[in-house]
């Protein structure tokens, strides 16, 4: 493919603009492409018109991106296509396929390009392959050609590649877990674009450690991975412009899995490179930080009956971390629920649960109504188990809510059609569609005050930290010891992809510098 000419001042680039998002767990059902176009997919001018929305319903990268290259200067936006879907299991790898080559088809029709920005996840596999996204990276590379600079941005979750790190100037991963920067990311690879575009190019550092974490010991507000990303962003300046640091997705299980630094630096690279095995040398000595201890679910309910009785009391807030929708969990396992009812514990709130049919059925039967149902009758497995209650309707709702707090604020969200029922002392949201409890609209929406609950149990892994915090400072957060296809308990999963030996699953994993 011929190179095309570096832009000069004044001229205004033409940037193609695409992407996919999914985090693949390898445990969990597939991902179809009607998971995918139910969700998201968009081509050409629906995505510019979609990020010009109040509340966008698609990754906030691109409405960030485009505000960005906007505020920076005139340009061409190439719209070619994007995708995304809630976390679940392997893509379809015929949708992939089809994907792929329909990008590169609106891609060739819409050269010469003078950039490309990728945005994904970095953490998809398809039922065929472990790395999708680098076959995505390779297709736009080939396409482009050498010259054309390409930068992506991915989830702090993915899993790097060689293959995608060889392929694209510039990787920018989030900062922020719970996730709030994807608008910033995108802003920061808006700039790196403007600069490759004129010529300036990075040297690349990466290295890939033999640490798989639990996702619970990735958040960013404090812990071990909280403290390399600070230092990787006290490590940047003018030699050593970007610093990815990426923590990975466990329950991908891949052979690119692992705690992955990025740094990339000016001039002979030295700088970027001696920041690189700084970053590594402190994950591996600080790697016992990344163990995981949760709370028996014993003691969760014992802690929740407490709270009901003393209304002097700090309400508490438990996290289902082992069903989280937005890791690939179900969002409809029992064990939590279960044990709450057994005990009878009075004032809980608990969502979302999914189950298409009892919502369905509650909206059918109406606010105000009551009927003995079964929760799981329809999809029950050794996670989620069929459970007949007495369901008392208080609210329902088409599901269509625009997220106020953390990782959905300012997105529409579909919750699918739902409802807020009450069983017994325990009131649950039921949705029909997989995401996870993360913003307290997705309750406020149904008239529920979270304020007015003793316990709040939340089906989300990290997340709701960044929407609940006006409700419950850390100290009040117990992550909660249950089933779930996301559990961070990760010896309970038949790993076969996995790099091994990798810390901590295996305690005598050895790695040099």
């Amino acid at each position: 493919m011929p190179s095309t000419p570096a832009p000069q001042a004044g001229d205004a680039p033409r940037i193609a603009i695409l992407g996919i998002h999914l985090e693949a767990n390898r445990f969990a059902p597939v991902t179809t492409g009607a998971d995918f176009r139910d969700s998201c997919y968009l081509e050409g001018q629906s995505m510019l018109d979609e990020a010009a929305k109040p509340a966008p319903a698609m990754p906030a990268e691109i409405p960030g991106f485009i505000a960005a290259m906007n505020a920076a200067g005139p340009w061409t936006a190439l719209p070619i296509l994007v995708t995304a879907v809630e976390p679940g299991g392997p893509a379809d790898d015929g949708f992939v396929q089809e994907t792929l080559a329909r990008m590169r088809e609106m891609l060739e029709t819409a050269l010469p390009l003078d950039g490309v920005y990728v945005t994904n996840h970095g953490a998809m596999t398809s039922t065929a392959g472990t790395d999708p996204d680098g076959a995505l990276y390779a297709m736009v590379r080939e396409v482009v050609g050498p010259e054309v600079p390409v930068v992506a941005t991915v989830d702090l979750h993915a899993n790097i590649s060689e293959r995608m790190a060889e392929s694209v100037e510039a990787i920018v991963a989030y900062r922020t877990n719970p996730h709030v920067d994807q608008r910033a990311c995108a802003a920061e690879a808006a700039t790196l674009l403007r600069r490759f575009i004129t010529g300036e190019r990075f040297t690349r550092t990466f290295v890939r450690m033999p640490i798989v974490a639990p996702s619970v010991r990735l958040l960013t507000a404090a812990g071990p991975y909280a403290d390399l990303v600070a230092e990787g962003i006290a490590l940047t300046g003018p030699d050593v412009p970007l610093i990815s640091v990426v923590g990975g997705f466990a329950w991908s299980d891949t052979p690119e899995n692992g705690l992955a630094i990025l740094a990339y630096g000016t001039g002979d690279g030295a700088a970027a490179a001696a920041a690189a095995q700084r970053l590594a040398r402190r994950a591996w000595a600080e790697r016992a930080r990344f163990k995981v201890a949760l709370m028996p679910l014993i003691e969760a309910v014992d802690r929740a009956r407490a709270a009901a009785a003393d209304a002097s009391a700090p309400a508490i807030c438990l996290a289902d971390v082992a069903d989280n929708p937005g890791g690939g969990g179900r969002g409809n396992t029992t064990d939590i629920l279960e044990a709450l009812l057994a005990a009878d514990v009075q004032g809980v709130l608990l969502g979302l649960f999914v189950d298409p049919e009892i919502a369905a059925a509650c909206v059918a039967r109406g606010v105000g109504s009551s009927f003995d149902a079964v929760l799981n009758e329809q999809n029950a497995d050794d996670h989620g188990r069929a459970l007949p209650v007495r369901l008392h309707v208080l609210a329902v709702s088409d599901g269509r809510i625009v997220g106020r707090r953390g990782i959905a604020r300012g997105r529409t969200i579909n919750l699918g059609t739902s409802a807020a029922v009450r069983i017994g002392g325990l009131t649950m949201v039921v949705v029909s569609r997989r995401i996870q409890a993360a913003d307290p609209a997705y309750f406020e929406a149904f008239g529920l005050d979270i304020g007015a609950f003793r316990t709040v149990v939340v089906k989300s892994r990290g997340h709701f930290r960044a929407g609940f915090d006006e409700f419950f400072p850390p100290e009040r957060i117990f992550e909660v010891d249950a089933a779930g296809l996301t559990s961070p308990v990760l010896a309970r999963f038949p790993f076969q992809g996995l790099p091994r030996p990798v810390y901590p699953l295996d305690e005598d994993t050895a790695w040099t510098a």
